[in-house]
């Protein structure tokens, strides 16, 4: 009888596969499954903004924020205050470029203009909040280089941990530290939680991701409802809140722009 050893190789590389799982992806390529999960067709939702100060002391801010992404892999982005008063009118418009570094608008009512956020305040603090500008944008793969660290039940969901570098002197200047330590869902790809590093390398905030929901099943796209980012220096943290959300493909166009912000 002949015997083809090529059929029998494949059939046990097959069955050896079957047994192990699947080869695990760089910690790159998870990064950019990540990235990827967080862009969706398009969404509307209502949001509350609640500030606390290292007394316990809080502040609300109620926002609307609506997105959509672009053949061409920009996903746009546009956020209004709502209340209180001193507030309401202030919105921001994000582009998510594919392949470039984000853009950031804000408008101020109370200037009745709009101007750019430049790179270097993109780590300052989005209206007073412990949340960063940074924090509301993608931002770009190319931005980081990543390094598994290996893997972490975190909140009781088994993650991959990834160290991430600024991968060049203009990035690192905006983190303003050393990098990062994210931790990635291995059933989802979604992010459970993420520490900032100081130049020292010691962790001196942490974003905390939770309420993750399935809101694309067709797309298998998943979205994080309450986020948390707390200083361990100063005690202070800020919590979001979505209360309300809809996937929605359809949103128009003319609500990304300037002159809606500008106009509303």
């Amino acid at each position: 009888m002949k015997i083809n050893y090529l059929m029998i190789a494949t059939g046990l590389l097959g069955f050896g596969l079957g047994c192990f799982g699947q080869v695990t992806p760089s910690a790159r390529e998870v990064m950019e499954r990540s990235r990827d999960q967080a862009k969706l067709s398009g969404l509307e939702s209502k949001t509350t903004l609640e500030i606390f100060d290292g007394k316990g002391n809080k502040r609300v801010r109620e926002t609307t924020m609506a997105s959509r992404l672009f053949s061409d892999g920009t996903e746009k982005r546009v956020i209004v205050f709502l209340a209180p008063a001193d507030v309401k009118g202030t919105g921001m418009l994000i582009f998510d470029y594919p392949d470039k570094p984000d853009d950031m608008w804000i408008y101020l009512p109370t200037l009745r203009k709009s101007r750019k956020i430049v790179s270097t305040e993109k780590g300052k603090s989005f209206m007073g909040s412990e949340f960063s500008n940074a924090d509301l944008a993608v931002g770009g793969i190319d931005d980081f280089t990543y390094q598994f660290e290996g893997s972490e039940v975190m909140d009781g969901v088994d993650c991959w941990k990834i160290r991430m570098t600024p991968a060049n002197a203009t990035i690192a200047a905006e983190e303003g530290g050393t990098g990062r330590i994210t931790w990635v869902a291995k059933k989802d790809y979604m992010p459970r939680r993420t520490e900032f590093l100081d130049k020292s390398g010691k962790v001196y905030k942490e974003l905390i991701f939770g309420g993750i929901k399935l809101i694309d099943p067709k797309g298998g796209k998943y979205f994080v409802t309450h986020m948390e980012a707390r200083n361990l220096k100063s005690g202070r943290y800020s919590i979001m809140n979505m209360d309300q959300v809809a996937f929605n493909p359809s949103v128009k166009e003319e609500y990304l722009t300037l002159s809606f912000l500008e106009n509303q």
